[in-house]
């Protein structure tokens, strides 16, 4: 279990940045489109009082500015169809706040666990480690002594 609940947090994490990384994406997009429909729109009279005294030069035809202009809000459609859909994939969106909660309770246990854990294994090495010391010490002693034996 304590396997799995690592791999679903990654997958939560990716899907975040999933996320971020489509948002960032639109916003380019409609950056781009904004830049587009001022670069390339045609000045059109709406008001017969207030006529058209300027064109732009390099406007696209009507019907060219028309099918980018779908185009366009195609894409950015297809984009928010694709953010929605990251959006109910992450946890808790599909659940209750009771099972949230239950599994906030869970995990929060799990950590707790190792927690423990961790601090069991790290005072074992502590032992160990004295013990080792110990062992060395009385090593390096019975050395020295048998040396000034011999001598």
């Amino acid at each position: 279990m304590e396997g799995s609940s690592a791999q679903a947090t990654g997958v939560h994490i990716d899907r975040v940045t999933q996320l971020q990384d489509s948002f960032d994406q639109q916003c380019q997009m409609l950056f781009s489109s904004l830049h587009y429909l001022h670069k390339k729109a045609g000045m059109v009279q709406t008001e017969s009082k207030v006529p058209v005294t300027n064109q732009n030069t390099s406007a696209d035809q009507p019907d060219e500015f028309t099918a980018r202009s779908r185009e366009i809000a195609n894409d950015i459609c297809c984009q928010a169809k694709k953010i929605d859909t990251l959006i109910e994939s992450l946890p808790g969106v599909s659940t209750s706040e009771v099972e949230q909660e239950r599994e906030f309770a869970a995990l929060n246990e799990e950590n707790e666990k190792a927690s423990r854990d961790l601090s069991e294994a790290t005072k074992m090495a502590h032992a160990l480690l004295k013990d080792i010391s110990t062992t060395l010490r009385t090593i390096a002693d019975n050395a020295g002594k048998k040396r000034m034996a011999d001598n």
